[in-house]
Order: C-alpha cells, then sequence, then structure tokens
C-alpha cells in the first residue's frame, strides 16, 4: 500500500470514528416556576386589544410570604412610589424535601432532625396525623433554582431523602399602581424594572381588568 493510500485510508477511518462518537446530551433543566401572567402582552387577539387601549397597568410580580410583601412595601416607599396591593390565592408548584423515614414516634423523628442540623440542614419535625406517623421536613421551595441548590447540599450529606413536587393553592400578594397612558406606564415599568429585585409587569387595563378587577385592592400601608 502506498504511503498516499495509507493516508487516505487513515483519514476516513478518522472521519468514520468522529461521526460515530456523539457528545452526551445535556439533562434538561427543570421549569422554573413561572408567574400566570406574561411580562408585556403577546399574541394576535391580545395584541389587537393592546393596542386599542388607551390605559395600562404596571404591577410586580407575586410574591409569596407577609415578610416579602413587607419588604417590596418598604421598597417602594424609598423609592417614593405608592401602590396598592391585590392578595389572590394561586396555584404554584411546590418542591418539598424530607427524610427518607416516615418515623412512628415523635422520639424519632426529633433524632433524625438533630442529625441533620449536624450537617448545617434547616429541618422541622411534622406531625402527620392522619397517617400516624411523624416526618422531618428539609425544606419546601417555589423556586427550582432554589429546589436545586438544596438537592447538592442534601447530596453532600449522604443521608437519604425523599423529593416531591406537587402544585398546593397558597395565598399571593402583588402590587399594583394606577392605571395611565402607555408612555407613563412603560416609564414605570422601566424605573422598577433597573432596579434588578423588583419584578414588573405590564400589561393593558382591559386585561388587568379581566385577571383582578373582581379582586379589592388593599391600601400598602397594610403591609407595614
Amino acid at each position: 500500500m502506498t504511503l498516499l493510500a495509507r493516508l487516505m485510508t487513515f483519514a476516513l477511518l478518522t472521519a468514520l470514528a468522529w461521526l460515530a462518537w456523539q457528545a452526551p446530551a445535556s439533562a434538561p433543566e427543570p421549569r422554573i416556576v413561572r408567574a400566570t401572567i406574561p411580562d408585556k402582552p403577546h399574541g394576535g387577539q391580545q395584541q389587537a386589544e393592546a393596542s386599542a387601549d388607551s390605559t395600562w397597568r404596571v404591577l410586580t410580580r407575586r410574591v409569596v410570604s407577609r415578610a416579602a410583601v413587607t419588604s417590596l412595601s418598604r421598597r417602594l416607599e424609598s423609592m417614593g412610589l405608592a401602590a396598592s396591593i391585590i392578595e389572590k390565592e394561586e396555584d404554584v408548584t411546590m418542591h418539598a424535601f424530607d427524610d427518607a423515614i416516615l418515623f412512628k414516634s415523635s422520639a424519632q423523628a426529633w433524632e433524625a432532625s438533630r442529625i441533620w442540623k449536624s450537617h448545617d440542614i434547616e429541618s422541622t419535625v411534622i406531625n402527620a396525623e392522619e397517617a400516624g406517623v411523624y416526618l422531618v421536613g428539609l425544606g419546601r421551595f417555589f423556586q427550582a433554582k432554589y429546589a436545586e441548590g438544596m438537592q447538592l447540599r442534601l447530596e453532600h450529606t449522604g443521608r437519604k431523602y425523599r423529593y416531591q413536587k406537587r402544585t398546593v393553592p397558597i395565598p399571593s400578594w402583588r402590587f399594583t399602581f394606577p392605571k395611565s397612558d402607555k408612555q407613563q406606564a412603560q416609564a414605570l415599568w422601566e424605573k422598577l424594572h433597573a432596579t434588578g429585585v423588583i419584578m414588573p409587569v405590564l400589561m393593558p387595563e382591559s386585561q388587568f381588568q379581566k385577571l383582578y378587577g373582581t379582586l379589592n385592592a388593599q391600601d400598602s400601608n397594610e403591609a407595614n
């Protein structure tokens, strides 16, 4: 076999080997818990309604704790912005971590809780009266990124745990600002968005009324 023939054969085998190998597919990223409404209106019918709307509304994404309501209320007050609060029960995805064992006595559960705490994992003993057992809760999260962080911490302990993802109805709050024309609403949206903390939503007033018109907005001072 000539040198040229050997080189061609080697090149062919190399190409075939490269084509046969495929990089392993990366694991799909978990779906992040998202708000039930988009940042800005989109879609055919929605766009048509938006273009016909003369008034617009800015509101914040939902928060799911009273502490967050208080914190956000103070942040808005420091910015000189007046807002009202809408409270509504919404379905959200919850990521739950528990000790793998269902304990038959509180003493066993408290001992397991102590061991988890020795690994710097906050834990709570839960009495499931209906099932006659005790659980050791290791965390409840409403955002996937925080659940992923907890999963890594739990893996590092080497201890067994249970994970469940389920949809649960919980009270949630949103701050809403007075309706205005589109230019003013857009300026407010940009001001809130620039904070990097407040996640505002911009929508036509007609859409806002469909979603929240039947709810009573509470005065923002109630959150303090």
